[in-house]
C-alpha cells in the first residue's frame, strides 16, 4: 500500500508576545541579552515599538544562522 505524505504544520498567527519568548530561546534562555538586543533595536529605531524590535531581532538572528547566505 503507498504511503501518504506527512500532513504540513499549520503556522498559527503568533502574538507580539511569542517573539520576545522566540528571542528568549534562540539566546539560550538568557532573558539579560534577549533583553539587551531589544534596547539595541529600539535606540538604532526609536520610534519601533517594543514587539516590533523583537521581530526585527528575532529576523535578523535567522538570518544571521542560515547557512550559505550571503550578509545584508
Amino acid at each position: 500500500m503507498a504511503r501518504r505524505p506527512p500532513k504540513k504544520k499549520l503556522r498559527r498567527p503568533r502574538s507580539p508576545g511569542d517573539y520576545e519568548a522566540e528571542l528568549v530561546r534562540l539566546c539560550k534562555g538568557n532573558r539579560r541579552e534577549a533583553e539587551r538586543l531589544i534596547q539595541e533595536e529600539l535606540r538604532r529605531s526609536p520610534s519601533m515599538s517594543r514587539p516590533g524590535a523583537a521581530l526585527a531581532v528575532v529576523t535578523r538572528i535567522r538570518h544571521e544562522q542560515a547557512p550559505g547566505l550571503r550578509p545584508l
